[in-house]
């Protein structure tokens, strides 16, 4: 499998459009002009109400990263600068999704599942971080940012030994460490419009 058949096969294993589909197919409502607009497990709950429904969504999300993961690391064999490749552009089709205008979610559900056949360290930080957040701020955007930003950074800090011992794949820390950049890159990006709520929420505050 050559680089470009990974990046186009793992784009559309991530754009499969699970919380449009399930929501449409529940209540008949576009998801994307309801609630915040966003095409992912967070917005279909708010939407329909339903815990069920939003759970399955997030799953099925998780579901996608982890499939394009596990594919190529442990059936294909690929290196892991090549599975790197693929996790990537499931959360870019997740994120941007041909079926919907390249409006979809922000890439969180689907990233945690592709770290489950990679490697947990970056899942547990991002936790960590975003549980504390929280507990604080009572804010999950604001959350979402402060992991994503705060993770990638953190690791550069931990002992090597740490994030080895909860690596599936073979690589070295350098290479995950330089992953966890550019996969909280795609993710702040993801998150445009929660930095613009945020910052207007904090003018208002401040006039």
């Amino acid at each position: 499998m050559n680089l470009t058949a990974i990046i186009v096969v793992s784009y559309l294993v991530g754009s499969i459009p699970t919380a449009y589909l399930l929501v449409r197919w529940k209540s008949g409502i576009d998801i994307r002009t309801a609630g915040s607009g966003n095409v992912g497990a967070f917005n279909t709950f708010d939407v329909t109400k339903s815990k069920r429904i939003g759970i399955i969504v997030g799953l099925l999300d998780a579901m996608k990263g982890f499939v394009v993961a596990a594919a190529l690391g442990w059936l294909f064999k690929m290196e892991f600068e090549y599975q790197a490749v693929g996790v990537i552009a499931s959360i870019v089709g997740h994120n941007y999704p041909v079926w919907l205008r390249f409006k979809g979610g922000r890439g969180l559900a689907t990233g945690a599942g592709a770290l489950f056949a990679v490697g947990l360290t970056y899942t547990i930080v991002w936790c960590i971080v975003w549980a504390s957040t929280y507990s604080f701020k009572k804010d999950i955007l604001l959350g979402n940012l402060a992991a994503i930003v705060s993770t990638p950074i953190l690791l550069l800090f931990m002992p090597s030994a740490w994030i080895e011992s909860l690596l599936l794949v073979n690589c070295s820390t350098t290479m995950f460490r330089a992953f966890a950049f550019v996969l909280s890159a795609i993710l702040l990006l993801s998150h445009a419009d929660a930095i613009g709520e945020l910052r207007t929420k904090w003018k208002e505050r401040n006039e």
